[in-house]
């Protein structure tokens, strides 16, 4: 099971998500300057595998929320930043045994700046080689977490920029993806086959639609959540890549919302192990 790991932003959170749960893996995002010292210290002490959600720790300098890379924006200015915080995790990764980095993108496009679609191409895949040739200089895995709304989250941009930066893999978001699919007609069950050989990783929660995003954000998962009335067949997507990726990273809070039944997200923890499992 060293594969499932918990998403972590505060030292309480790998006790929480990662220990009680008796996983192996944390992916650590955005933590506060006066934990970091005893962060490194805590990780050794419990023997946890790990990777960074850039950025472990948020430069003063970047706007917010930290999320947000701009790394296909037209604007010069802030694409920089987007490139510059992303060498700054993948230098913190450096400083700890981490098997990759997260990256989000591309992110959302404001499609009213004029900008034409060969123009946000040539923008595109100037950062993605910027981050390839960024990954080779730090060593480490970086996965490009892609969601909408964006023209290039597709899976013919996609497989075709993986097939250039070979280096790079996709990190596949359930929840996020869930929603393309239901603006945009995105069928995250065959985009996740098409790209399953360029997948590194996947993070898992749970929504019916956007108005549950809206109203309470990450979901965790739980087999309660049947496919018909809309949330993700997490059954499906995890049998389709599972022995493809290096980590399957519970991505939601520890509290389920009451008005969707209160659950338990513990029992949703385990419903995954036991699903890992059999895959395994």
């Amino acid at each position: 099971m060293d594969k499932l790991g918990f998403h972590c932003q505060r030292l309480e959170h790998i006790e929480e998500g990662v220990l009680s749960n008796h996983l192996k893996r944390g992916e650590l995002h955005n933590f506060p300057q006066d934990e970091i010292p005893k962060l490194k210290k805590e990780i050794a002490r419990h023997n946890i595998a790990m990777s960074i959600h850039a950025p472990l720790l948020k430069p003063d300098w970047y706007p917010y929320p930290p999320t947000w890379t701009f790394l296909c924006d037209i604007d010069k200015q802030r694409k920089e930043l987007g490139l510059r915080m992303t060498e700054l995790s993948l230098q913190q990764a450096s400083d700890y045994d981490t098997d990759y980095v997260v990256v989000h993108f591309p992110s959302k496009v404001d499609e009213s700046n004029g900008a034409g679609q060969e123009e946000l191409y040539a923008i595109t895949m100037d950062s993605c080689y910027q981050i390839d040739k960024l990954s080779e200089k730090y060593g480490i895995e970086v996965h490009i977490e892609g969601f909408g709304p964006n023209p290039f989250l597709n899976s013919e941009f996609l497989t075709g920029l993986f097939g250039q930066f070979p280096k790079l893999k996709y990190c596949y978001d359930t929840g996020h993806l869930n929603m393309e699919s239901k603006q945009r007609g995105l069928d995250l069950y065959a985009f996740a086959r098409d790209l399953a050989e360029h997948i590194g990783s996947i993070h898992i929660w749970n929504n019916r639609c956007v108005d549950d995003y809206i109203k309470y954000r990450h979901i965790p998962i739980h087999p309660s959540q049947k496919p018909e009335e809309g949330w993700v067949d997490i059954e499906s997507i995890l049998k389709i890549l599972w022995p493809k990726v290096k980590a399957v990273i519970f991505e939601s809070a520890y509290d389920y919302p009451e008005a969707l039944g209160g659950h338990n997200y513990k029992e949703g923890v385990q419903w995954v192990k036991q699903l890992a499992a059999t895959l395994s």
